[in-house]
């Protein structure tokens, strides 16, 4: 790999973000920063005259990962969402905070599983005008190459299989992890849909969700 190639991986790798866990240490189930703050920008942009302009999230209390978690993947826990906007108008500004809380925690909770417990939202701008910050775009999908991919294709809500880690996974390993990435569809909690997964693939291979619809 030329040196051009390795940082343009890196780059890559890098954003991605955190992998962040869904669910309980048992589910086995992570999703990328990146995938998690796309779903929770999307929400976000319900609330009028608001833009998001930075999201992070990160553990509250950090936890040692489970043994099929993928290479420096968070372990279970509460999760934690900071949040820079720009607003715009003339509505009262602690309204528009409120329901961009409200719409964050919704859709941590209804369309991805995420243990969210703090939302901090901090205003950085005052606009004169709306913003309208760029639209995040999905990795591509990678065709089903092994009879564990196929049948997690095959799980209703996955979208498609990605490898942004890694091809793949044969089998179940312990060294190092065997990891499936997907993505799910629209009106899938991806919560769910990787249990699913999990349940059809079976419990020695964690699964990272690296977009949801």
């Amino acid at each position: 790999m030329t040196a051009d190639a390795w940082g343009a991986e890196v780059r890559r790798r890098l954003g991605l973000g955190r992998l962040l866990p869904l669910g309980e240490a048992a589910d086995g189930v992570w999703v990328t920063e990146r995938a998690a703050g796309a779903v929770l920008r999307s929400a976000a942009d319900a609330v009028p005259d608001v833009a998001v302009t930075t999201l992070r999230l990160s553990p509250v209390s950090p936890a040692e990962p489970v043994p099929w978690a993928p290479p420096s993947a968070l372990g279970p826990g509460a999760v934690r969402v900071s949040a820079e906007v720009a607003v715009w108008g003339s509505s009262p500004l602690p309204g528009r905070v409120g329901r961009l809380r409200e719409a964050l925690w919704e859709a941590a909770d209804g369309r991805l599983g995420l243990a969210l417990t703090e939302v901090d939202v901090h205003v950085t701008a005052l606009l004169s005008a709306p913003a309208h910050p760029p639209p995040d775009t999905p990795p591509s999908g990678r065709p089903p190459s092994t009879p564990m991919a196929r049948a997690a294709l095959s799980v209703p809500g996955v979208s498609s299989l990605t490898a942004e880690l890694g091809p793949p996974p044969l089998s179940a390993r312990p060294d190092p992890p065997a990891v499936l990435e997907l993505t799910t569809a629209p009106g899938h909690r991806a919560l769910d849909v990787a249990r699913a997964v999990r349940g059809v693939v079976g419990g020695g291979v964690g699964v990272l969700v690296t977009w949801a619809g």
